[in-house]
């Protein structure tokens, strides 16, 4: 039953690093609009992608790849707060920061009012280093569980 998961894990963790070239690279396209108050459409399209992405990351992080770790490592299943709790145990992140980051996912997800989207981008900016300061983590400690079941 493990091998399939781990098979899973190598697919996931090849998405994550993806997911994470994808945000830091919008990141650097966005530095220069934080301060900006008037932007034209493609400055609001940018920070459309970057709250995307990280959104995505997020996600992928959260209800992805730390669930199927725990699933490998036989933890249970438990509550969002559960996973965040765990992997702050792993050393990917405090928890406090993960918690942040999935408040901001999920007003991200939720959010369609224009008078709000400057705080959401100025969020986004703030959290998407610790995001993604997580990732090399999480693929260091997933590939260690992968060394445990050679091919």
């Amino acid at each position: 039953m493990t091998r399939p998961k781990i098979e899973l894990l190598r697919e996931e963790l090849a998405g994550l690093q993806l997911a994470a070239e994808h945000l830091d690279y919008s990141v650097a396209r966005c530095l220069s609009l934080s301060d900006q108050k008037d932007l034209l459409p493609d400055q609001l399209e940018r920070l459309e992608s970057l709250t995307s992405r990280f959104a995505r990351l997020a996600d992928l992080l959260v209800q992805r790849i730390f669930r199927l770790i725990d699933e490998i490592e036989l933890a249970d299943a438990g509550t969002v707060l559960d996973r965040i709790y765990r992997a702050e145990k792993r050393g990917w992140a405090s928890a406090a920061d993960l918690i942040r980051i999935r408040e901001l996912r999920n007003l991200i997800a939720h959010e369609y009012a224009n008078d709000k989207m400057r705080a959401i981008h100025a969020a986004v900016a703030s959290m998407s280093s610790t995001l993604l300061a997580m990732v090399p983590r999480v693929i260091s400690y997933s590939d260690a569980i992968i060394q445990r079941y050679p091919k």
